[in-house]
């Protein structure tokens, strides 16, 4: 449920996608935070459709890193990461990478996306070493989408001061 939308949003496409697959991941991370085992997406989101040129697009381009990534990954290593429990309290970061990529900050998907992707891959192969190596990502995106705001609005206060 998590990898289509987080690998979409990983691609710049033009319009609100970023704040479509944001609100999907955060549908499910909220439904995995309640424990939930059947995951759905609620009826204003499920009626969406993704342009399948954008899911082949996405498919095509990350086919290979991600044959790569499951290479390496090892099923049942650090096993009370990948479990139900884990599972409940790991969908808050999960939720905050969500929001993030909600946000429309130019440049900002990437590195949500990934740590998305991230945790995906680690909860299907059951590999709690991925999951903290998602962990670790969900900070470096953190920091990156504040030092975007910033700079943004640096730029913002900059133009202003200009033109006025």
């Amino acid at each position: 449920g998590l990898m289509v939308p987080s690998l979409l949003a990983m691609i710049p496409l033009p319009g609100p996608f970023g704040v479509l697959f944001g609100t999907m991941i955060g549908a499910i991370a909220v439904q995995v935070m309640m424990g939930e085992t059947r995951l759905r997406l609620p009826r204003f989101l499920a009626g969406r459709t993704v342009p399948p040129a954008a899911v082949g697009t996405a498919l095509r381009r990350f086919a290979t890193p991600l044959q790569w990534a499951e290479r390496l990954s090892t099923p049942r290593r650090l096993l009370p990461l990948t479990g139900r429990v884990a599972r409940v309290v790991l969908a808050a970061p999960l939720l905050i990478m969500a929001m993030t990529l909600a946000l429309p900050i130019p440049l900002g998907n990437g590195l949500p996306a990934i740590a998305v992707i991230v945790f995906a891959l680690g909860f299907m192969e059951r590999d709690g070493l991925a999951i903290l190596a998602a962990l670790g990502l969900c900070v470096v995106a953190l920091v990156w989408t504040v030092a975007l705001i910033l700079f943004g609005a640096e730029i913002f206060g900059w133009l202003l001061s200009f033109l006025g």
